[in-house]
């Protein structure tokens, strides 16, 4: 076991993982997490947005990569299978964060501290500041059995606002869209960034369960519900619920807020069957006005590290927006391939004296860079398909041709677009570039098509 020290900030799925890599690698860890419990608070009245995740292939081989036995096994337990899109599972992203988080307090390698806020990080001389907010002991902590390691290294279990900074040999940012690592390594780097907004919001509703506690829409689809600029999508979750996500231009949004009484209107003609079917209009009022309305953003970095000293993994590096439900999958992707295909290599045969020495950080961002912009931008078209592609008449034959050619002749690797994305491992560059490919085919196929039929009629007429 080796004395180094990886800190790393933020405790969601994404950085409990890289610091579970990590400590299956022997190396110190400390993590740190601004809530005061390893998830957020969840409940029907909850006002954070809270729809259920799907968890891709690509996010099960990196949890299965931080080699914990039985790991994999409970975050199933607590999934729902989904067959009728090849089997992908459903959960909530609290269920995963907790599972990791168990997995890793079992690590003796490890220190966890909640209610820690990163105010102030010196990259060259690897030392970062935290600002302990004092706030009563979260009732997740004592749930999951973690109050024991909340020791008096960590001021938070004596409820005191203090101060705490430590020193590390590396720093791993994985706290989210507005990372506060981000923001340190902007200051000390000309770091391009850039953040854009889609012109809509969303806002998470819950539907319950049916009196006999089924799910009142078939569990084993996504329901959509398109409407020129806006949709509605319905997916189901673990406990025989439901869990439904509007967007709308934001100009909507303000107007429905100012006229709530139009929200009956509104859901009848753009998303028939929603009321009353799977919730009163009363239940759509109450919650649209108190559930948070998330703007959806997208975030591109020019570089995921400096020096030697940190990287950033997950929303950190690359926010993108919910449409293909791959943020998530994308984030756990990340530390996989920078543990896996950049880390232990560089320490395989080789003498280094730091844990991820410049030249293998850099590495890293010119090959992970272009695949989750490219995946960031698959996001945001996959809205625009959403809202006018599900319900066009050209997109059924497509698919028709793609989910035959992959099933009858699989040797022509003509695979449908969301599985190579969604159960496949190929880069997300090679994805689009496939993708592309396959659409010329198509059209192609389909002109020649038509040729023959327009051929053939013009032979009859002939004759």
């Amino acid at each position: 076991m080796t004395q180094e020290k990886i800190v790393v900030v933020g405790g969601g799925p994404v950085g409990t993982l890289a610091a579970l890599y990590a400590a299956r690698r022997g190396y110190q860890v400390e993590l740190y997490e601004l809530r005061d419990g390893p998830v957020a608070t969840s409940s029907i009245t909850s006002t954070i947005a809270l729809i259920p995740v799907t968890l891709s292939e690509r996010g099960f081989r990196a949890i299965e990569g931080a080699r914990v036995p039985g790991l994999t096994r409970d975050i199933l337990d607590h999934s729902m299978p989904v067959h009728s899109r090849m089997c992908i599972f459903i959960t909530q992203r609290t269920t995963i964060g907790k599972c990791l988080m168990l997995a890793l307090r079992k690590e003796p390698n490890v220190k966890v501290f909640f209610g820690h806020k990163l105010v102030a990080c010196d990259l060259n001389a690897k030392t970062a500041a935290f600002e302990c907010i004092a706030r009563p002991r979260s009732q997740d902590i004592t749930n999951l059995g973690l109050a024991e390691g909340m020791t008096a290294d960590n001021p938070h279990a004596e409820g005191a606002s203090s101060k705490r900074t430590t020193g590390f040999d590396f720093i791993i940012g994985a706290d989210g869209a507005h990372s506060l690592l981000r923001q340190q390594i902007m200051r000390q780097s000309n770091m391009d960034y850039q953040q854009s907004y889609t012109d809509a919001l969303w806002c998470d509703f819950y539907m319950p369960p049916d009196s006999d506690g089924h799910h009142r829409l078939d569990p084993a689809y996504l329901h959509l519900w398109p409407h020129k600029e806006c949709v509605f999508i319905v997916s189901p979750d673990v406990n025989g619920s439901s869990r439904g996500g509007m967007v709308a231009p934001v100009a909507e949004f303000r107007r429905l807020i100012q006229h709530p009484e139009e929200l009956e209107t509104f859901f009848s003609h753009r998303y028939p069957g929603v009321v009353p079917n799977l919730m009163s209009v009363e239940a759509v009022k109450e919650q649209f006005l108190h559930r948070e309305h998330l703007s959806l953003v997208s975030i591109r970095c020019g570089q995921f590290g400096f020096g030697d000293s940190c990287v950033l993994l997950g929303d950190s590096s690359h926010t993108m927006v919910p449409f293909y439900a791959m943020g998530m999958n994308t984030g756990l992707e990340d530390v996989r391939i920078f543990f896996e295909e950049f880390i232990d290599p560089a320490h395989r045969g080789a003498s280094y004296n730091t844990f991820c020495p410049a030249s293998v950080n850099q590495a890293y961002t010119e090959y992970r860079r272009p695949d989750v912009q490219a995946m960031t931008d698959i996001a945001a078209e996959h809205f625009d398909e959403l809202k006018t592609g599900v319900p066009s008449k050209s997109s059924i034959p497509r698919k028709f041709f793609e989910w035959n050619l992959q099933k009858h002749a699989p040797a022509l690797d003509f695979i449908p677009f969301y599985s190579r994305v969604v159960f496949g491992h190929e880069r997300f560059l090679v994805v689009k570039r496939k993708d592309r490919y396959q659409k010329v085919l198509f059209n192609v196929f389909l002109s020649s098509l038509c040729l023959v039929g327009l051929l053939a009629m013009t032979v009859y007429a002939i004759d």
